[in-house]
């Protein structure tokens, strides 16, 4: 954990220990090595270095304050519009700041789930998701960086965790609490996985964040279209996740999260050529091909029975 004492943050950026919390963290390889560099470089630099610090100090505030309730971040419809409150954040790099204050605080997120008894084996699959999201970045745009720091917060704020297929986090929604689920791009979304994923996550939440009860599993998605679905097999996993949600709500716009999550493309993107390498790339890339668009839909889910009481 990092001191409040003045210099820190700087003598842990610049510590040659830190390069096994950065494992931890899931980086590896090249990124690892760009992370060490990054920090030595912003332990050195002053403004860059106060940065860090304001966003560490970000960090801390919103420990514990879950997106949606009083005092948590500012997390809009669907975590989509969080905001690290400075303007500077790619002064050393695309999303580098973010990601080394994110590191530097990495101990006080895993003492916040210490203290609510979260397993140690779920803190560090959850806090692994920043190493996960720097080797999404490098997929994307071929260099070291971290593009998603803004949706990290939700995983810095206490609110989520990787719990089997999928990731889940409290969210205070329209009065009340719902169960924010998301899926990782981690392989095939299995039926038997989902629902394993969701049971565990009902118990776990209700032992762990017992004052804040859900009683709806609630996805934001452009999985959820159900022109997806059409355009996919009748036994595909995806039409399977997107049949158990009762849509509500005006579609919105899905073209751009439709692009990154399958094919990892940001910007302005040619849909003629796109890969076509799997039942869902070939329906994504034809139906932009032919003029169409995507949708970002929401959906709900209530929970089989009250979880009160029940287990890890």
């Amino acid at each position: 954990m990092v001191g409040a004492e003045p210099g820190a943050v700087a003598a842990l950026l610049g510590s040659d220990g830190w390069t096994e919390g950065l494992r931890r963290l899931g980086l590896d390889g090249p990124d690892l090595a760009a992370a060490r560099a990054a920090a030595r470089k912003v332990a050195a630099e002053p403004a860059l270095l106060g940065t860090v610090e304001r966003l560490v100090d970000r960090l801390r505030v919103g420990l514990g304050r879950f997106p949606g309730e009083d005092g948590g971040h500012d997390s809009g419809v669907g975590d989509g519009a969080l905001t690290w409150g400075v303007e500077d954040v790619d002064a050393a790099g695309p999303g580098v700041l973010p990601l080394l204050a994110l590191a530097a605080t990495a101990d006080d997120v895993r003492a916040f789930h210490l203290r609510r008894g979260i397993p140690a084996e779920v803190s560090e699959r959850t806090l692994a998701e920043l190493g996960q999201q720097v080797g999404v970045h490098r997929q994307t745009y071929g260099e070291f960086g971290l593009h998603t720091h803004e949706w990290l917060l939700v995983t810095w704020s206490g609110a989520l965790y990787w719990l089997g297929r999928l990731q889940l986090n409290l969210m205070w929604l329209d009065g009340r609490w719902v169960m924010s689920t998301h899926v990782p791009r981690t392989g095939p979304l299995r039926p038997a996985e989902v629902d394993a994923s969701l049971g565990w996550a009902q118990t776990f939440f209700a032992r762990h964040f017992p004052e804040r009860p859900a009683a709806e599993f609630w996805c934001l998605s452009w999985l959820l279209d159900p022109d997806l679905a059409a355009a996919l097999p009748g036994r595909a996993n995806i039409a399977a996740f997107q049949r158990r949600w009762r849509l509500y709500g005006d579609p919105m716009p899905g073209d751009s999260d439709a692009l990154f999550f399958t094919f990892l493309r940001r910007g302005e993107t040619d849909p003629a050529g796109l890969p076509r390498d799997s039942s869902l790339q070939r329906a994504v890339a034809d139906r932009l091909l032919a003029g169409g668009h995507w949708t970002v839909r929401q959906g709900l889910l209530p929970m089989a029975a009250p979880a009160v009481g029940a287990g890890a």
